[in-house]
């Protein structure tokens, strides 16, 4: 089974991720959402554990984690990016407004609600 982690606990999406059961349909599973507010580290969200992004790397060792959602501010993404490369995480899907920079072997799919309605629009206008 692939395990996968969220960094930035935005509850809307984060509770999305963590509540879809399509992941877990399709051999993934959510093992934990990082973050640094001090009110969020130590709960759960959708029965998922909210930890501190300073465990990131010891939590990608320990669960084995292939892949990672960054839901956090534009201003935090790369670097958020560049711990999980350095880590040893290999996908990351990215929903900041952030153009991430990573090594050739990270596979990055980006995600912008904005740019994907634009991209609708677009083509149900022209």
């Amino acid at each position: 089974m692939g395990r996968v982690a969220v960094i930035g606990c935005r509850v809307r999406l984060a509770g999305a991720i963590a509540g879809s059961s399509i992941f877990a349909d399709h051999g993934f599973h959510i093992v934990t959402i990082f973050d640094d507010d001090p009110a969020k580290i130590g709960t759960e969200l959708r029965g998922v554990p909210i930890r501190s992004t300073g465990e990131l790397n010891a939590q990608v060792a320990e669960h084995n984690i292939i892949a990672a959602v960054i839901a956090v501010p534009a201003g935090a993404a790369q670097s958020v990016a560049d711990q999980l490369v350095k880590a040893g995480v290999h996908i990351i899907f990215n929903y900041s407004e952030a153009l991430l920079q990573t090594p050739a072997d990270v596979v990055v799919h980006s995600s912008s609600p904005a740019v994907e309605l634009l991209h609708a629009l677009y083509f149900y206008l022209t």
